[in-house]
């Protein structure tokens, strides 16, 4: 008696792969095939500002690719949502800062405001292009001297008027 073989869900023909999949704001740096052979290795790149999150370079493994990378989108913390939650940037003068996917950002509130008790936390850290704002509502800043040892300092406290 004969033996019947059927070799079922290969996507590719003698273990060879189609195109590779696409991702998105990101491109492949060779030019593309219809099709690949085995072990075949072919790598990405992110667009300007994003992050590539995973394995650089993917492969043909019998008629199928490994897993491709994803690209994770900057931040922009911008005057117009800083202005919105009455906070600034903490170490910069200015008006728009581009961070990348992981990165940190500090902000501390505006002149006349204090931090809401309700507020995210005043460091904050970018995941892929969303930024928490924290949030500072009115308040008073008090310059607030001390003497130490018969020096005389000053410095900016800051008071609520909730």
């Amino acid at each position: 008696m004969g033996e019947l073989t059927a070799v079922i869900g290969l996507p590719g023909e003698g273990g060879k792969c189609g195109p590779p999949p696409d991702i998105e704001n990101g491109d492949i740096l060779s030019f593309q095939l219809k099709q690949y052979p085995q072990g075949a290795m072919l790598k990405y790149k992110c667009a300007s500002f994003y992050i590539l999150k995973g394995p650089e370079q993917i492969t043909c493994t019998d008629g199928q690719w490994t897993n491709p990378p994803v690209c994770l989108a900057a931040c922009t913390a911008s005057e117009e949502d800083m202005d919105r939650n009455n906070i600034e940037l903490r170490w910069r003068g200015e008006r728009k800062l581009y961070s990348t996917s992981g990165d940190f950002i500090e902000f501390d509130c505006k002149i006349g405001y204090v931090q809401d008790p309700a507020s995210s936390p005043f460091r904050v850290q970018c995941m892929d292009g969303t930024l928490e704002y924290p949030r500072c509502k009115p308040g008073k800043t008090l310059m607030v001297k001390e003497k130490r040892g018969g020096k005389e300092s000053s410095h900016v406290g800051k008071a609520s008027c909730a």
